[in-house]
């Protein structure tokens, strides 16, 4: 079973692991108004165009909105063999000091 972590926790996760991939699974007007510093954005209508480019070696950290498509995301993929985490709840709860606003 992957690992979900509270909004608050990623914060360690970006200052103390340095083999991390952030991934921000909405669209790009919703990245481009607010996003993790360091995600990048992979919309999760295209899936099934990314899915198999994500690097093996890095834990792969997956935030949508509110949860469920990273979730599914992140069920999918580690049947696949990655090692990812979900952002529980997404990312309209997060209030760290890593969120860059467009």
């Amino acid at each position: 079973m992957f690992t979900t972590i509270p909004v608050w926790e990623v914060d360690q996760y970006i200052e103390y692991n340095g083999n991390i991939m952030i991934i921000d699974l909405r669209s790009s007007f919703s990245y481009q108004k607010g996003h993790l510093k360091g995600a990048v954005n992979l919309p999760y209508e295209e899936y099934d165009y990314w899915k198999n480019q994500l690097p093996r070696d890095k834990t792969l950290i997956f935030y949508c909105a509110r949860g469920g498509q990273s979730m599914n995301v992140c069920r999918h993929l580690e049947s696949m063999g990655y090692h990812v985490i979900n952002l529980a709840n997404g990312i309209s709860y997060y209030r760290g000091k890593y969120m860059v606003r467009g």
